[in-house]
């Protein structure tokens, strides 16, 4: 499709989209100005008042973002004629940053590329203990599949010292639609694997659903709250999903830990997690298949009380009968958290969500906090870090949002 294509004109941007540019910004939403992008043009040439601005990759048929930054100086043209050999320059690039990183040394899942972070726009791809996981979220790269396989294998095994094969390698399609990972071997349709993190095993599943069972982009946090989760005697996890801060706070010697999550699939994922691991005690565990609303009024009834509470809600949800939204929720849950907090107990809330800054988190957190006369105090910000680099001037990049709360009485 995108043979021989040399583009010859320009096009003109919203002058928002200009300014967000130049302050590093790498995406151009769909708007009135690039609704008049050539469906067949891959590339992209944006301009402000006829001067040439950036080479975008093109993507029509993504719902908001339609254009993403390729580079932003020199010749546009010439970039889109060496634009093979410059993908390949960046995955290698990417590549080399995770050689020799202290992360890999404490597990052995984590991200080789970060999309727009690693400057390689709508491409992740995790390393899960010997397999590859590539998420492609722009349609645009359909067109550069083999040649992108071909030059991450190449790298990942030059730099990392590894013999991946393309048996290793699973693909997935994350843009309009919830498609499971396909392996690039047509006689595999799934594989179960375990990864470890920080000493605990986690099972992982491709093939078989879209998501694979465990959150890496967050394993960083999970090792920076290792400390007063260390000294807490009591966690509740709430929407625990495969249980990974339920069983690092059961390695590090918690004496009771309670997971809730609606889903009953990913409940019993959680215990075959606990019987990986044979220093893990189950009787320490307690699971519960439940709304985190209908677990929070049961626990208050019961008059339970815990040192280290977890919250890390889907940003919207439903349960069939209603759809929630997580900032709007922790006006119900906080106070909640709240009461069901030992005194000097800690809490760990986290939104997960481009939509939503740090500063609108915490601004709505502390409004919560002085309405419902709760007696916390911040002593801890997350954001993803490590093997999730982060872009400037793209706060959509930066999605994941924690928070330590101490309450004080």
């Amino acid at each position: 499709m995108y043979k021989n294509y040399h583009p010859t004109k320009t096009y003109e941007i919203h002058p928002v989209s200009i300014k967000l540019i130049q302050k590093g910004h790498p995406w151009v939403t769909n708007d009135k100005f690039s609704e008049k992008f050539q469906p067949n043009d891959p590339f992209i040439i944006a301009s402000n008042r006829g001067k040439s601005l950036a080479l975008l990759l093109h993507d029509p048929s993504h719902k908001q973002v339609r254009g993403r930054v390729w580079s932003s100086t020199g010749d546009f043209q010439k970039q889109i004629k060496s634009f093979k050999n410059d993908l390949a320059n960046r995955i290698r690039t990417s590549i080399k940053k995770r050689v020799s990183t202290d992360y890999s040394k404490n597990r052995n899942h984590y991200y080789l590329i970060f999309g727009e972070g690693d400057l390689i726009p709508g491409i992740f791809v995790q390393y899960l203990n010997g397999e590859i996981l590539v998420q492609f979220y722009m349609d645009f790269w359909n067109n550069y599949k083999d040649y992108f396989i071909q030059m991450l294998t190449e790298a990942i095994n030059d730099e990392l010292k590894l013999k991946t094969k393309l048996e290793n390698i699973w693909f997935q399609q994350r843009t309009n639609s919830k498609e499971k990972a396909i392996s690039s071997d047509k006689n595999v349709l799934s594989k179960d694997l375990e990864v470890e993190e920080f000493g605990v095993k986690y099972k992982v599943t491709l093939g078989k659903y879209y998501d694979h069972g465990i959150y890496t982009d967050m394993a960083s946090i999970r090792n920076k709250i290792r400390t007063p989760l260390t000294k807490s005697k009591s966690v509740l996890n709430l929407f625990s999903y495969t249980g990974a801060f339920s069983l690092f706070a059961m390695k590090l010697g918690v004496d009771s830990v309670c997971s809730v999550d609606l889903s009953e699939k990913y409940i019993r994922w959680l215990n075959e997690n606990i019987t990986l691991n044979d220093d893990l005690d189950e009787k320490k565990h307690e699971s519960i298949v439940t709304s985190t609303q209908s677990a929070l009024r049961k626990f208050k009834i019961e008059e339970r009380k815990f040192d280290f509470i977890i919250s890390d809600p889907p940003s919207s949800s439903s349960d069939g009968k209603k759809r929630t939204n997580a900032l709007n929720d922790y006006k119900e849950f906080l106070p909640q958290i709240y009461h069901l907090l030992e005194r000097g107990g800690h809490t760990l809330i986290f939104i997960n969500t481009h939509k939503v800054t740090m500063k609108k988190f915490e601004d709505r957190m502390k409004q919560i906090m002085e309405n419902k006369n709760l007696n916390f105090s911040i002593i801890g910000k997350y954001n993803l870090a490590e093997d999730c680099p982060n872009k400037k001037g793209f706060p959509e990049g930066s999605y994941l949002k924690g928070m330590l709360l101490k309450k004080n009485d």
